[in-house]
């Protein structure tokens, strides 16, 4: 009768000590299906708009001895956009197409005499740029960078005391060098804040059977958004 006690109580620990491990046997790892990312393909798109501060409008009519004209002026605009992808971590290229106008007043000749004169002169900008980012490992991303590329000019404007009127278009050189933030508003957003100065050199403008030979320079406040795929 021990003996069969003995034997009863010794399976009963056995059972108890050995059904964790059968238990443990029994469960099946499921594999989870991982949430798929999606890649940055370091493409993005922008649009922008900004305010146009011309330091300087002057152009002469190509004649001998020739005869200068430096033209005060309005506040402008410029709207644009630009296309590019992201080299490396820091670097990124794009192809920027944008477009503006500012105001022509008083007009001074060869430095001399100054008149009263009423027009405008539109702008627009086709360039290469290339941005450097630096990474702050924050929202913010400071950046620097410049373009090169050409600019069509447009430019009408009278003058009563001089007795003219001009209405004459050509393209030119143009390059710009900039600075700005990158501020992130959503993963795939971001709110551009950004300083421009805009050259155009040497434009060649025709119209009327007149010529002339046309800078411009331009210092520009935009604010625009980055869009990322």
């Amino acid at each position: 009768m021990n003996m069969f006690k003995l034997l009863s109580g010794a399976a009963a620990v056995a059972l108890i000590v050995g059904t964790p491990a059968l238990a443990a046997d029994l469960v099946v790892d499921v594999p989870v299906d991982e949430p798929i990312s999606v890649a940055d393909t370091g493409w993005y798109f922008s649009v922008f708009a900004g305010g146009v501060w011309a330091n300087n409008v002057e152009g002469d009519d190509g004649s001998a001895p020739g005869q200068f004209y430096n033209f005060d002026t309005d506040i402008g605009w410029l709207v644009g956009v630009a296309a590019g992808a992201r080299f490396t971590d820091n670097l990124r290229g794009e192809v920027e197409l944008s477009t503006g106008a500012i105001g022509l007043n008083d007009v001074t000749v060869d430095d001399i005499a100054t008149f009263a004169a009423e027009g405008s002169a539109s702008t627009t900008y086709l360039l290469g740029n290339l941005w450097f980012d630096i990474d702050t490992g924050s929202g913010f991303t400071p950046y620097i960078g410049a373009g090169l590329g050409a600019g069509f000019v447009s430019a009408e404007a009278t003058s009563v005391p001089l007795a003219y009127s001009i209405d004459m278009s050509g393209w030119g050189w143009a390059y710009q060098v900039g600075a700005g933030v990158k501020v992130d508003v959503s993963d795939n957003i971001a709110l551009d804040l950004g300083y421009r100065y805009k050259a155009i050199v040497d434009a060649d403008l025709e119209g009327g059977g007149d010529d002339a030979i046309v800078n411009i320079g331009s210092h520009v406040l935009q604010a625009g958004l980055t869009f990322s795929f």
